[in-house]
């Protein structure tokens, strides 16, 4: 028998020998061949797991059950769902709560929760944490919170400014994370705002609904974020050198412990707030990375999505609204698309930047690298015309897309994909505390993988409308930036590059 014949019985029946001798040999080929595809599959997901535990310094919990959360309506009533399933302890963190339709219907569901639950049961923990530095000050007193301190809820300012000191710090919380009785939690990149979850003007975002033991690790962060607010709420902080500040959080992060050996957390170390996890059969492998700017110069989820980058072997998918990535990460995807890895970057268009002027000129060198690398870049440029057009000739659609991109997700070949709030950019690296869940799970990777195929098809969107025979067609919605496009980016960056690199940090 020819030698290739073997393996050309174990993928077809045409052309081999066709004896019981044939079919036992091709039999025996075909089991190898799968054991060692599964071995190698096996390998990178092996590989990809200890740079996620290593760089990220977490841990893989198994057992867990997730749901990606893409739509404005899905992540909304998911929200409330949870809160409304509360029996023992609610923990909310967020860089954003804004005093508009969105932001008080949430407070107000949140209150009817909290006092439900405190008649019942007086030790019913609510704790909301919302960051108070000069970038999110607005945010913070944006809405009167009297009435759920008065239904219990705890509320905390991360890191608050105290004249100019707060420059001395910067640290921002930038993390969004609902989380519930220790067994379920949502993380991702949407605040509490209109603009993520009003149907008809919405940004498009990501998070992901997870149960099980992650969320242990979700929690634990959580609550040394909450006792660093406290601490850094403290009156001596605005008279004490910026490192002892930094010291104590990051022995706090580190140990669970301040440095002179006061245990703030144990009050919380027992069954009620981390009760034992509910473990899925069929459960997926998922790993928390939390960043924060106090405890630690450099954010760990950066490390890792570099890392990740350069072992990608088939596939890249990076989403960022703000894609003025650390250089690091930039050249890796160069050399990603350079040994044949197909790397897709999403980002906005200049019409549907959700920051414009610095903001949007900060990545265009970014995009420049990455088309002459020869990398996809998509850009989302819905910029609210979309809509406007729709309104005018009175259609009303199921869903109206979204107007402006916010999601913030790395997707690595067919095996891990990641749902944080960092942006990978220098903010998010240096500045910002983020959290976010990372996924080992084919299933979840491939549903992820779709809708990114699905976005990037609406290059033309036909929307149909009752009150017009014909669908409206809508063009490049979303388009491939390519090289013909370097000449008018370049122009619109112009001489500033040097000035926005030097002041990467506020971008």
């Amino acid at each position: 028998m020819p030698g290739g014949c073997v393996l050309a019985v174990a993928t077809s029946n045409m052309g081999c020998d066709r004896s019981p001798r044939g079919r036992r040999t091709a039999g025996v080929v075909a089991a190898l061949l799968a054991a060692l595809l599964s071995a190698s599959a096996q390998a990178a997901g092996t590989a990809l797991e200890d740079v996620v535990s290593r760089l990220g310094h977490t841990r893989w919990t198994a057992g867990n059950t997730v749901r990606l959360l893409t739509g404005p309506e899905d992540a909304w009533q998911a929200r409330l769902d949870l809160i409304g399933q509360a029996r023992h302890h609610i923990f909310i963190s967020t860089y954003a709560w804004h005093n508009d339709r969105f932001g008080r219907a949430f407070a107000h569901e949140l209150e009817r929760v909290a006092r439900e639950r405190r008649e019942a049961d007086p030790t019913f923990t609510v704790y909301c944490l919302v960051d108070a530095t000069a970038a999110g000050i607005y945010n913070w007193w944006s809405y009167s919170f009297d009435k759920l301190r008065e239904a219990g809820v705890e509320l905390r300012a991360f890191n608050p400014s105290a004249g100019s000191v707060t420059a001395l710090y910067d640290g921002r919380l930038h993390d969004k994370m609902v989380i519930v009785d220790g067994r379920a939690a949502i993380v991702g990149g949407r605040n509490l705002a209109e603009e993520y979850y009003d149907p008809e003007s919405w940004w498009l975002d990501l998070g992901v609904l997870v149960r099980g033991e992650a969320v242990h690790d979700m929690q634990t962060s959580f609550l040394k974020a909450w006792v660093a607010a406290q601490d850094l709420a403290r009156p001596v902080r605005f008279f004490q050198p910026e490192e002892t500040s930094r010291r104590r959080i990051h022995t706090l992060f580190e140990t669970g412990r301040f440095p002179h050996g006061r245990r703030p957390l144990e009050r919380y170390l027992n069954p009620e707030f981390f009760p034992d996890p509910e473990v899925a059969a069929t459960g997926v492998p998922v790993a928390v990375l939390y960043d924060n700017s106090l405890a630690w110069r450099r954010a760990r989820s950066t490390d890792v999505a570099v890392e990740l980058v350069r072992r990608a072997r088939r596939e890249i998918d990076l989403m960022t609204p703000f894609p003025n990535l650390v250089e690091e990460l930039t050249v890796g995807l160069e050399q990603a698309v350079g040994r044949g890895v197909r790397v897709r970057l999403v980002v906005n268009g200049e019409g549907a930047a959700i920051r414009r002027g610095p903001f949007w000129l900060a990545g265009l060198p970014t995009l420049i690298r990455m088309i002459r690398a020869g990398g996809e870049v998509w850009a989302w440029n819905g910029d609210g015309a979309l809509t406007r057009e729709l309104e005018r000739i009175h259609c009303d659609p199921e869903h109206m897309p979204p107007i402006a991109l916010h999601g913030k997700a790395l997707r690595i070949d067919g095996d891990l994909t990641l749902i944080t709030s960092s942006n990978f950019n220098i903010r998010s690296t240096y500045y910002n505390s983020e959290a976010g869940a990372a996924v080992l799970d084919p299933g979840f990777n491939r549903g992820f993988r779709d809708f990114l195929d699905g976005l990037i098809r609406l290059h033309e969107l036909d929307v149909e409308c009752a009150e017009s025979p014909d669908a409206i067609a809508v063009e490049r919605v979303v388009r491939r930036l390519t090289e013909d496009d370097i000449p008018r980016l370049r122009k619109t960056l112009g001489g500033k590059q040097r000035f926005l690199d030097a002041m990467g940090g506020l971008w």
